[in-house]
């Protein structure tokens, strides 16, 4: 009983900190501590983190970066934009499926994103999945609060960046560009 007790304190916790840290973006309360990183080193660093959930799943990981490419921006906000993402397309990917990583610049701009195969988001999602609490029919049977990618577009908009979403012939393409 312990155990279960614990680990709904957690998640309570969780779902707490999620909530005032989207508030705080949404009030404009967070500054912004802008410094030059590896953006290639920081997307290999979480999808190290994440490595045993890619390993039950047997996940294929491709990247498709330059060399090294440094950004200047908050990296600890940039690092909690792109955990969410890689999080969810480990989450809805198939088993033995494939997840696509790609950083590149386009028009001065640095443009991350991440294609996963699962299934196409229905045009009511495509339209809803950035705001806060909205969860697919799919996610609803899932762990998750609904406030991750809401908080994600939020430091990206801080940053200047904007946020998408659309189905491909493989499955689904996050991206943001800041």
């Amino acid at each position: 009983y312990l155990d279960v007790i614990l680990s709904e304190v957690k998640r309570t916790d969780a779902m707490v900190l999620e909530m005032l840290d989207l508030s705080r973006l949404e009030a404009g309360k967070v500054k912004l501590t802008r410094n030059a990183f590896s953006l290639n080193a920081l997307t290999q660093s979480i999808f190290d983190k994440l490595e045993m959930a890619v390993k039950a799943k047997a996940l294929d990981i491709r990247f498709s970066f330059p060399e090294e490419f440094t950004v200047t921006a908050d990296e600890s906000r940039i690092a909690q934009v792109i955990e969410n993402l890689v999080t969810n397309a480990i989450k809805y990917s198939p088993p033995d499926g494939v997840i696509d990583v790609r950083i590149q610049t386009l028009r001065g701009r640095v443009v991350f994103r991440i294609e996963n195969e699962s299934q196409p988001l229905s045009q009511e999602a495509l339209g809803k999945v950035w705001d806060p609490f909205y969860r697919t029919e799919d996610a609803r049977s899932r762990e998750g609060t609904g406030l991750g990618l809401a908080i994600a577009k939020n430091i990206v908009e801080l940053h200047g960046g904007t946020c998408s979403v659309c189905n491909t012939q493989k499955g689904v393409v996050f991206s943001f560009t800041i």
